[in-house]
């Protein structure tokens, strides 16, 4: 039996997953950066704090068009399945 080819519908579906894998990445990091934060309040307070708030909003920004993204993954998979298997003329 041959190997197949993965269809477009399927290859979506692994887009999506890749992306939700990289949204949990980002709160991952964002956790760790919080953390950071804090040491550099309790030990440090300068920059360091603003530095980490900074990117800590970018993380989120990033998090927010990633979602957005996943979410128009979902509704193209969707749409296309809507239309059915496409028939060669």
């Amino acid at each position: 039996m041959p190997n197949r080819e993965p269809t477009s519908t399927e290859r979506l579906e692994e887009a999506r997953v890749i992306v939700w894998e990289a949204l949990q990445r980002l709160e991952d990091a964002q956790r760790v950066l919080f953390h950071a934060g804090d040491h550099y309040v309790g030990q440090v307070w300068g920059d360091g704090v603003r530095s980490v708030l900074e990117i800590a909003e970018r993380i989120t920004e990033l998090s927010g068009n990633l979602t957005a993204i996943h979410i128009e993954i979902g509704r193209l998979a969707k749409r296309d399945d809507g239309r059915g298997p496409r028939r060669s003329s």
